[in-house]
C-alpha cells in the first residue's frame, strides 16, 4: 500500500502499469515470457474459414451469419447483429465460429486479429480468415493482442506474397513464433491494453466535444 501512496498519477491505465510493473513476480514472468517462445501450432489449431464457390448471397432469413472482413472494425471487432446471413446446404460442425475463437486476416493489407468474447452462435467465417482456437496455455484476447503487435506483423509481412492483395499461407502462419507469458501475465496485459483503448476513446470524445463548443462559440461571435 505504501507504493500506492507514492504513485505519480492517478489516471487507471498508469496504476495498472505501476501495478504490473512492481509485481513480486513481474520479473520473473518476463523472463519467463521471453525464455518460452512457442509456434503458434503448439498453442492453437488453425484452419480456414468457409470457402465460398460464389458469390455471398444475403438471406434475411438464413440460418447462418457470415463474418466478413468489411464487418472487422479496427480496435473494435464486430458486432453480429451487423453480420449478413446466408442460407447454406453443406456447413460442418467444425466450420462454427465458437467465443475463445480468434479470427486472423489473412489477406489484403490488414493482417490483423480480433478475438471473439463474446457468445456467438451459427455463424462461420469466410475463406480469408483463419480460425484459431488456441489452448488452455493461451488467453485468445492475449493471442489477439500479441498477433498485432510489431513482431508478429513483422514475421507475416515477411512470410507474406503478393503486393496489393498479399497473403500469407497456411502452414506459413503455423510457424508464427508467439511469446507464451504465464496466463496471468497474459491477463495483466491484456487488461492493461483494454484500458488503454478505453481512454483513447475517452480522449477522443473529448476532444470532440471540445471542439464543437468552439466552433459553437465562434458562430456566437458572428450571429
Amino acid at each position: 500500500m505504501a507504493a500506492l501512496k507514492t504513485f505519480p498519477r492517478s489516471s487507471i491505465l498508469d496504476l495498472e502499469c505501476f501495478i504490473l510493473k512492481t509485481s513480486p513476480q513481474f520479473d520473473q514472468a518476463i523472463f519467463f515470457a521471453r525464455g518460452l517462445m512457442l509456434h503458434l501450432k503448439d498453442i492453437a489449431t488453425i484452419r480456414s474459414g468457409y470457402l465460398f464457390r460464389e458469390r455471398i448471397k444475403p438471406d434475411a432469413s438464413g440460418q447462418y451469419q457470415v463474418v466478413q472482413v468489411g464487418d472487422i472494425k479496427p480496435e473494435a471487432g464486430f458486432s453480429n447483429g451487423s453480420l449478413v446471413r446466408v442460407s447454406l446446404p453443406d456447413v460442418k460442425q467444425s466450420q462454427f465460429l465458437e467465443k475463445g475463437d480468434v479470427l486472423f486476416i489473412s489477406r489484403g493489407p490488414r493482417k490483423q486479429a480480433i478475438a471473439i468474447a463474446w457468445p456467438i452462435e451459427n455463424s462461420i467465417a469466410t475463406s480469408q480468415f483463419f480460425v484459431l482456437r488456441p489452448d488452455e496455455r493461451m488467453l485468445p484476447e492475449f493471442l489477439a493482442w500479441y498477433i498485432n503487435q510489431r513482431p508478429a506483423q513483422r514475421y507475416i509481412e515477411e512470410h507474406s506474397t503478393g503486393t496489393s492483395a498479399s497473403l500469407i499461407n497456411l502452414d506459413a502462419m503455423k510457424g508464427l513464433p508467439v511469446e507464451a507469458p504465464p496466463v496471468e501475465t497474459q491477463a495483466r496485459i491484456t487488461k492493461i491494453h483494454k484500458l488503454s483503448l478505453r481512454e483513447k476513446e475517452l480522449m477522443e470524445a473529448i476532444q470532440n466535444k471540445r471542439r464543437a463548443l468552439i466552433e459553437m462559440s465562434l458562430l456566437k461571435t458572428i450571429g
